[in-house]
């Protein structure tokens, strides 16, 4: 069995708000090697700006991933009342941090090991007072592009991914999801001006340990 460590960069305010973090979070192999990886958002929400009031400021500013789960899964500063009972969490009057997972992966290499659910454990652990904990599924290579990163060491990370000869699918991640502590939350996509590129999965700290 191999030693895992993990690391969490410390996390920075990802745009103009600082109620909106952005954090990378590293496993690394005996060899000081970063083997798995993932990119998440963190977002505090309160009474007085809930998912709507944030999902507009974000969108004033650009495009955002939260605006899925905002605008269908949240109510204030809340997730939504079906879902707090799937989450095993509580409806509250203060302020909620959520987390959005962007991006996780693992080298082709240490796959089928138990590293991605290794990660997601000690993240829930880490953030174990946050109320959901959501992931956008979708095959890496639609969305990273290693000629992209703003450092070395994740460019090397991602041209090893060799993300165009990926053959991870949409169904292998649901499943990987779903088996890890997740829910899958159907979208009527009739609602949508196109259909999404990715599902929604939903999580909590108490779902994922």
């Amino acid at each position: 069995m191999m030693n895992l460590t993990i690391e969490f960069n410390k996390p920075e305010i990802k745009s103009a708000f600082d109620w909106q973090l952005a954090q990378e979070i590293n496993v690394r192999n005996d060899e000081n090697q970063v083997i798995a990886k993932a990119e998440i958002e963190i977002i505090t929400l309160n009474k007085h700006r809930g998912a709507d009031e944030s999902y507009e400021l974000l969108s004033q500013h650009d495009a955002t991933d939260w605006e899925v789960p905002l605008n269908l899964f949240f109510k204030k500063q809340n997730v939504a009342a079906d879902l707090v009972e799937k989450l095993q969490a509580k409806i509250d009057t203060k302020a909620k941090d959520h987390i959005l997972i962007e991006a996780i992966s693992v080298l082709p290499a240490y796959r089928q090991q138990g590293v991605a659910k290794f990660l997601l454990k000690e993240i829930a652990q880490h953030y174990s007072k946050v109320q959901s904990i959501s992931a956008l599924c979708m095959p890496m290579s639609l969305f990273v592009d290693a000629q992209d990163c703003e450092t070395p060491e994740n460019t090397a990370y991602y041209q090893a991914m060799n993300l165009t000869a990926d053959e991870l699918s949409t169904e292998a991640l649901s499943a990987f999801f779903q088996q890890s502590g997740f829910s899958y939350l159907a979208i009527d996509d009739s609602a949508l001006e196109a259909p999404l590129p990715f599902k929604v999965f939903i999580a909590s700290p108490q779902t994922l340990l």
